[in-house]
């Protein structure tokens, strides 16, 4: 910390000078009250003023400053240990009275008074000597531009829309990132530039004039209250002679101009005395370039400890979260597995929907997770979105039933619209789409503590089998500011220091939002008002599935849909008007009303002999005054009715309870509120029990039970933790497999030697006391190479699939994994491994291969003798090398078998090799795993086959023998 002031020599300081009678009155009263002026300076701005190695200020500046101070009696404290922004943000709240050296700006003229100008420089344009490309300020336009912060150069800038700027605290920094080709240009003024330059021996960059006519003046910037110090200033800068101001000029800026060598040398022949001069000023450099460069070989030093530290933190980091991933992960996969297998048995509906609640509330556990672990593969732009097909309705089904008991907790309102032109199936990734939608929701509803929130979606635009389609998610909120908005996608970043404490949250949402919306190649845009609330609106380019689209818009289309009868009762507009939006999506004609008065007439007036009844009711529970059941039953014992229609009711968000009356009142559907359009479509087609193809699922409680295997299966399941072994153990066995278990990985080693003939799949957990999963898998590798084996982790962090791998572990499930999915993992691969009933007349055409061989058997047994004797361990030998990823040798091997396949007539088995030689040689990780499996499959029954002909034959040879 440098503490630095001029105090002038007077004997008695102020009263001699203040005594002139050029003062006004005021200027020798505000003198005497403020003897001493803080300044607040950049101490690196050279030559105009900056803090020597001594601890000096020093610069044009300073002496100008000088000047002043005897002319003025007046001392200038320099504010100690700040950098150019700190010194500026505190003149801009009046803890600095004045900066000595600031160009002046129209953004500064709102915050400073300003002095005449007392010393003129250019600005210009420094590149990199070999750049020819920038000549002038427009060939900028486009790229990103270095500048120092808070100066007049960043305020000049700013004009410039198509230039991009990169900040710096210091001048000397911004200059060393161009020599360095960090950055393309700077933008400063000649005379610092080149200052910091020579003395930094930066010789690899070159200056670019521009707007020769205008030339940048520096002024004192005096804090607003103060114009008498404004005043004291100019007069003390008039009263500056022009030598003394040429004086000061030479000082610092002519002396550090380039030397020219001619008249030095012609000098020097003719005043000899002058090479002791030259020698001393050379000895001087010499020293002080030493100085510099054992300076910079600390730095280099320093620069390499905290590249290590850094190494060091962000592998404790990893280790950290693998720790945090593996300890939550496990309980919550407990949590969602139980919840499954309890939702199996004999429970009721509320029960039910309680067990939904309690998965998606250990999602929603899960997703704080995911956020931090996402936001490490955002950083290391390891994200990949997948393409599968989902359902827009069950995505925005399962966000809403997220962000419902907030919703019902902060006592707010929720409405939901959806365009009728939006299609139901698309092609994208559902999870990142969730988890978009769901963080800047669950945001709208954190910030808002009255009134409501509502997620709109609307088509945009059409494009062939594209539509570009909009999420608006608004609030009545607190809002933010524009200065909030700015930072609202910085990491770890919220609107301002006390959001945390008031609302929680990681400041991760909102950043892994934007990445996500940029990777889908879509926009975010946000509009707010302090005060007033936000409005987001997410813009996405999703393409359709135009088969299961198809088959939806055929239950959209059903003719039975186009004749129901339909009356709706609900009070709500808004409510009204999408409820018969969606409707007539489906083709349906339907009447409204809001009074339970008008809805009882019509129902009586449609008696069947002039207006047919009503097929449908649809009548929201909280717009009756006595409640809906209460009105049901009014309709139930009214003699008027002719015919009570089928009666669908809906119900307030969150009432679980209320779906256990709807069977005493003989209501036939209840829909919980906001109105999902495909939950609405199902339950109409379910109570009428109409046969078309629906497109949508009807409701998280209609689960299906998985289907069983029809051939016997063997499972060995290895899992420390007893509740998961429990869980998984039951979800196998739902499925109709045979499963035995271990609980360490020695223990599954063990097993499996025992049952090695029976068994058809391991279930391995990687995390087991004794032995871990990977050892174990390894020591199972060297027994068989056939057996698929599915890691099971709650490990989620980068290298685990690459070590699963060199296991010989090649598929893999996520804890907590959703039971359905892991459900149908373990079929899919149970299903590809297990050989068909036909395959010992399908795995080796024969016929193909004796016309191979020129009709010879003799010659087509001989080969094939052959070839099973080359192939005996050759399963072993690519096991070995896939698992050590020697691809190349992997690729051989797979050749080799592929052209000695298709000569014998194994056509399968050559495709197969020709798939999976092709993805060695790419070295294309993701596809080998499964080619490696069906090719090992296909080699097993064949060699299988071949020792089958080979037994035949020599039964044959003995018989003929006998």
């Amino acid at each position: 910390m440098l503490a630095v002031s001029i105090v002038i020599t007077a004997a008695v300081p102020c009263f001699g000078a203040a005594n002139d009678s050029s003062w006004t009155e005021n200027e020798l009263v505000f003198m005497q009250e403020h003897p001493v002026i803080r300044l607040g300076i950049d101490p690196g701005f050279v030559p105009f003023e900056f803090i020597d190695e001594n601890g000096e200020y020093r610069g044009i500046t300073a002496d100008y400053l000088a000047l002043i101070s005897e002319k003025t009696g007046l001392q200038f404290d320099i504010a100690e240990g700040l950098t150019w922004p700190e010194a500026y943000d505190l003149a801009l709240v009046g803890s600095i009275d004045a900066l000595p050296a600031v160009g002046k700006t129209s953004e500064r003229e709102k915050y400073f008074l300003f002095s005449a100008p007392y010393y003129y420089y250019k600005r210009v344009i420094v590149t990199r000597d070999t750049d020819s490309e920038i000549s002038g300020l427009e060939d900028l336009e486009g790229y990103v531009v270095a500048v120092q912060r808070n100066s007049s150069h960043h305020s000049y800038l700013l004009s410039y829309q198509n230039i991009n700027l990169s900040l710096y605290d210091s001048v000397e920094a911004a200059l060393t990132a161009v020599a360095t080709g960090m950055e393309k240009a700077f933008i400063g003024n000649l005379a610092t530039t080149n200052y910091l330059i020579r003395a930094n021996g930066l010789t690899n960059l070159r200056f670019i004039s521009f707007e020769a006519e205008k030339q940048q003046a520096l002024h004192f910037a005096v804090r607003k209250d103060w114009p008498e110090l404004v005043s004291i200033f100019n007069k003390a800068l008039a009263a500056i002679s022009e030598s003394e101001k040429l004086a000061i000029h030479n000082k610092w800026v002519e002396l550090d101009t380039d030397i020219d060598y001619g008249p030095v040398i012609r000098v020097l022949s003719i005043v000899g005395t002058l090479v002791a001069v030259v020698l001393c000023v050379s000895f001087f450099w010499i020293a002080r370039l030493r100085k510099e460069i054992r300076r910079r070989e600390e730095i280099q030093l320093d620069l390499e400890q905290a590249k290590r530290e850094a190494d060091e933190a962000n592998e404790f980091k990893s280790s950290f979260m693998a720790r945090m991933s593996h300890e939550i992960r496990t309980p919550l996969n407990a949590i969602t597995g139980l919840s499954y297998l309890l939702k199996k048995t004999e429970i009721t509906l509320t029960q039910s929907m309680y067990l939904d609640r309690i998965t998606q509330a250990a999602n929603s556990m899960l997703s704080i997770i995911n956020d931090i672990l996402d936001f490490s593969k955002i950083e290391a732009g390891k994200v990949q979105l997948e393409l599968t097909t989902f359902s827009m309705d069950q995505v925005i089904q399962d966000v809403v039933n997220i962000v419902l008991y907030k919703i019902n907790e902060q006592k707010i309102g929720f409405r939901l619209s959806k365009d009728p032109l939006v299609p139901n199936w698309f092609f994208g990734d559902a999870k990142r789409l969730e988890q978009v939608l769901l963080n800047v929701l669950s945001n709208a509803v954190k910030f808002t503590t009255a009134g409501e929130v509502s997620l709109d979606i609307r088509l945009i635009a059409k494009e062939y089998d594209k539509y570009h389609i909009s999420f608006t998610i608004r609030d009545t909120g607190i809002g933010m500011t524009e200065e909030q908005v700015g930072r609202l996608f910085t990491p770890f970043e919220q609107g301002d220091s006390t959001i945390n404490r008031r609302f929680g949250g990681s400041g991760l949402g909102l950043p892994i939002v934007k990445n996500l919306v940029d990777l889908m190649g879509g926009e975010i845009k946000v509009f707010s008002t302090p005060g007033e609330g936000t409005t987001f609106i997410i813009e996405l380019p999703l393409q359709v599935d135009q088969e299961k689209e198809a088959v939806f818009e055929k239950t959209l289309s059903a003719k039975p849909l186009k004749d129901l009868r339909t009356l709706v009762l609900e009070r709500s507009g808004a409510n009204i008007n999408l409820i018969e939006s969606y409707l007539g999506s489906f083709g349906m004609q339907c009447e409204l009303t809001s009074s339970e008065t008008s809805a009882l007439s019509m129902l009586e007036a449609a008696n069947g002999k002039y207006a047919k009844p009503f097929d449908l009711f649809i009548i929201d529970y909280d717009t009756p005054a006595a409640g809906g059941f209460n009105f049901i039953e009014s309709i139930r014992s009214n003699q008027k009715i002719a015919k009570v229609p089928k009666i669908i009711m809906l119900l307030p968000m969150l009432r679980e309870d209320l779906f256990d009356r709807l069977n005493e009142h003989g209501i036939d559907m209840g829909i919980g509120k906001p109105i999902i359009p495909s939950i609405l479509l199902n339950g109409i087609l379910d109570i009428f029990n109409l046969k078309v193809v629906s497109g949508a699922q009807l409701a998280a409680t209609r689960e299906n039970v998985p289907a069983k295997l029809e051939k016997s299966h063997l499972v060995l399941l290895a899992e420390d933790n007893k509740t998961n072994q429990l869980i998984a153990k039951s979800l196998l066995e739902q499925m109709g497999l045979e499963v035995i278990t271990a609980n360490d990985g020695r223990e599954a080693v063990d097993l499996f030697k025992e049952h090695r003939n029976r068994i058809d799949l391991i279930v391995m957990d990687l995390h087991m006391p004794v032995m871990n999963g990977y050892e174990a898998a390894a020591k199972i590798r060297e027994i068989s190479t056939n057996v698929p084996i599915v890691a099971m982790t709650a490990d989620v962090i980068f290298g685990v699939r690459d070590r699963c791998e060199q296991s010989g572990i090649f598929h893999y499930i996520s804890k907590p994994f959703n039971p359905d999915h892991f459900i149908q993992t373990i079929k899919d691969i149970i299903l590809e491994n297990e050989p068909d009933d036909d395959s010992e007349t399908t795995v080796l055409d024969q016929q193909m291969g004796l016309k191979n061989m020129g009709g010879s058997a003799e010659l087509y047994s001989q080969v094939l003798q052959e070839y099973r004797s080359e192939n005996r361990d050759t399963l072993d030998r690519l096991a070995a090398a896939v698992r050590e990823k020697r691809y190349t040798e992997a690729a051989q091997i797979v050749h080799k078998i592929k052209g000695s396949s298709g000569s014998i007539g194994a056509k399968a088995l050559q495709a197969a090799a020709a798939s999976l030689q092709k993805a060695l040689e790419e070295e294309q990780g993701e596809e080998i795993g499964p080619l490696y499996d069906s090719f090992t499959v296909l080699l097993k029954k064949l060699l299988t086959e071949l020792d089958k002909f080979q037994e035949t034959r020599e039964l044959g040879r003995g018989k003929s023998q006998c």
